[in-house]
């Protein structure tokens, strides 16, 4: 009896770990697609807050996108930028829904970061007087090299882009 209650529970506990998608905010792992362009894989991410009475939920996603240009390094390797979607909903209504790509930061970003960039991170960093701050990045590929900035939503949907100038590279995932 007691062997089957163990072989039982062993059994329960194998299943509810069975094949799972495991999301990882700023994954690095790159892949190389048919036409051998290094590529990030998709991502989504969804959690939610309380803003006093205000339930806000967000969601991040994230792929590969085809139609950006295409980033080309030093050493000829090819890499598929990304485009980042942002969808917040307040109270079941949709407060902001919005697609961002390098080229929403290209006035504030180096030259550099301009041609050789991808963006690879968007994620939330907190809640702070009816707002939401989230922090970006445009990156060189397959490096530390970074371009943080913030991007803070106000409680009307409004929105705003700002160099991140608090940016630890300690906080924010590759």
């Amino acid at each position: 009896m007691k062997r089957s209650l163990i072989i039982g529970l062993g059994l329960v506990f194998l299943a509810s770990c069975g094949p799972q998608k495991i999301e990882q905010e700023g994954s690095d792992q790159t892949d190389q697609d048919n036409d051998g362009v290094w590529e990030l894989p998709n991502y989504a991410y969804t959690d939610s807050l309380m803003q006093g009475s205000h339930k806000v939920v967000f969601t991040i996603t994230s792929q590969p996108d085809e139609e950006l240009p295409e980033v080309v390094d030093e050493d000829g390797v090819k890499y598929r930028d990304n485009r980042f979607n942002l969808l917040i909903v307040k109270d079941g209504r949709t407060l902001f829904e919005r697609s961002f790509t390098k080229a929403d930061f290209k006035s504030q970003l180096p030259e550099d970061f301009q041609k050789l960039g991808i963006m690879d991170g968007l994620r939330f960093n907190h809640a702070e007087e009816g707002k939401l701050y989230f922090n970006a990045c445009v990156s060189f590929p397959e490096s530390d090299m970074s371009c943080p900035f913030l991007l803070i939503i106000g409680p009307d949907g409004s929105y705003r882009l700002e160099p991140d100038t608090t940016f630890d590279e300690d906080e924010m995932p590759v």
